[in-house]
Parts: structure tokens; sequence; C-alpha cells
């Protein structure tokens, strides 16, 4: 049987997908976009980062000189394509039903000279994952540059891992970092492709040099109905901090009608002249990346 390094993006099976992430953390799907879109994506997140960093709270700390935003969904061409791919959309049925949805919109920035995150999750393991061995979410990342430096690193095979002594739920210690720096699996992402993982797998940014260019990731969340972002969000709809795709009201307006169903988004707009400063409100959990240093 064929492994998905050997097939191009219109053959990937959601069912082999879904395996390979339930197996290893991590799937690759390859050529899904040409040289263009990435080209067109690096210009709208650089153009969005450096208002995000002249906006108080607009962006978040992760590590030395590297930085998440969440940026407008209407600003970011590539969103749409991604969001409708027919990949992403197969695979989020196969995995979470037919009521998966989108909640997150989001950027790692990476500049010259940051230094490795510490080892960690993107989130405490839910109670699905820890007692049915069942995923509840996936981030879909797409790079907007061939990266050549400072590689994302992943610890296949760790999403499933209790983790019972990691700080915060989310960060093994740092006895267990020779461990997982041996094991490590390094992802050098091309513009162009894009990445499917599971957040609870153990994984960083690694350390880039001080030559090195700025590194736009696109990030999309995608969860199950039963998953915390979906719950925390109904069970307070006033409560900020769940994370979910902002836009306004004209740009809903244009929604694909077989999106707008696994769009869960909140309006903060009438018109894209008219949206606010950006703002990040997600926040993440454990140790901040800033108080730790692998």
């Amino acid at each position: 049987m064929a492994t998905t390094t050997e097939r191009t993006a219109h053959e990937y099976r959601a069912e082999d997908l879904s395996r390979e992430i339930y197996e290893q953390g991590i799937t690759v799907v390859r050529g899904a976009f040409p040289p263009d879109w990435a080209r067109d994506l690096d210009a709208d997140l650089a153009r969005e980062f450096m208002d995000a960093l002249r906006s108080p709270g607009g962006a978040a700390p992760r590590g030395w000189n590297r930085f998440y935003f969440e940026p407008y969904a209407e600003r970011v061409r590539g969103f749409w394509d991604l969001a409708t791919h027919p990949v992403v959309t197969s695979l989020a049925e196969h995995m979470f039903g037919p009521d998966w949805q989108i909640v997150e919109l989001g950027s790692d920035i990476p500049l010259p000279g940051a230094e490795n995150q510490p080892w960690h999750r993107d989130f405490p393991m839910p109670a699905a994952t820890r007692d049915e061995g069942r995923l509840t979410s996936i981030a879909v990342n797409a790079s907007a540059v061939d990266v050549v430096d400072g590689p994302f690193q992943g610890v296949l095979g760790t999403q499933l891992d209790p983790g019972e002594d990691f700080e915060g739920a989310m960060f093994p210690p740092d006895e267990r970092t020779p461990e997982y720096d041996a094991r490590l699996q390094a992802f050098f992402a091309k513009g162009g492709n894009f990445s499917v993982r599971s957040g609870l797998m153990l994984h960083r940014g690694s350390a880039m040099g001080n030559g090195s260019r700025m590194r736009p990731v696109m990030i999309l969340g995608i969860v199950s109905p039963d998953d915390r972002a979906i719950v925390d969000r109904l069970r307070d709809p006033d409560d900020p901090h769940p994370p979910r795709i902002r836009l306004s009201a004209e740009a809903y307006d244009r929604v694909d009608p077989t999106l707008r169903p696994h769009l869960s988004h909140e309006i903060v707009a009438e018109t894209e002249a008219e949206l606010p400063r950006h703002h990040t409100e997600h926040s993440f959990e454990g140790l901040k990346m800033d108080q730790r240093k692998s």
C-alpha cells in the first residue's frame, strides 16, 4: 500500500490520514496548492502580523522572538481555500462527524534568532482522549514559505501518552528532554503543502539563525461538537476566550453556503473597514513559552 508521501493531494483518503494521526500524531498533505497561493499567504500574514504588533494585545509571545496572533478571516485569502479543501473537509467529517467546526484561524510566526521551545502540548488532554482514546481536535498547518531553518519538530506517537507528570498538563519534566530530543522528527514544510496534527503530540518550534527570514504559518483549528472549544462557548456565549473565527458581516455574507454550518464565528463589525484593531484573545494554558527554555 502506498504511503501518503507517494500520493498527490487529490488521492488522499480520509481514513488513511486519520489512521496516521492516531498512530503518529501528524500527517502531511503534499501538493495541495500552487506556489502563487503560498506567496499570497505570506504577504497576507506578514501584513496582518505587522498590524497585530502595533496593537496592544494584538499578538501573544510564544518564546524568544516567537509570536502567535489571530488574523481576521477576510484578510487572509488562503483561509477560505484551506477551510474548503476537500482533503480537509473529508478528514474533519471522518474524524468528528457531520457537525465538525472550525474554531480557530491563527498564525505562528518565529523571527530570526528564535530559540528552541520547550517540548509541549497545545492544551491539556481532554477526558474523551484520556478515557476513550478519542481525539476531539486537529490543527491544520499551512506554511507560507519553504522552511529551510528552524523546522517544526515532533515526537511521533506521543499524542496519547497520559502525561501525568506534565507541568500544567502540557510540559513534560526537563529531565525527559534528552529522551525527546533523541526521538524527534523534523518537518521542513513547503509552501503549498499542509500538515494535520493532534495538538497533544509533543512538539516544539526549533531554533532559527539570526540570518533567517520570518516564517509565517497559518493554523486552522477544527474540533468535534463535544470539544471544549464548542462546549465552553455554548456555556458562556459572552466569554471572549474560547476560540472562534472573527469576521465582518459583509464577509460572512460571502461565505460558501457549504462552509457556514462548520464555522464557529463571531461578527465583530459590519464591514471590513470597520474591523477592530487586532486582539488575540486566545490564551495558552500552563506555563507561558517565555517563562521556560529547553
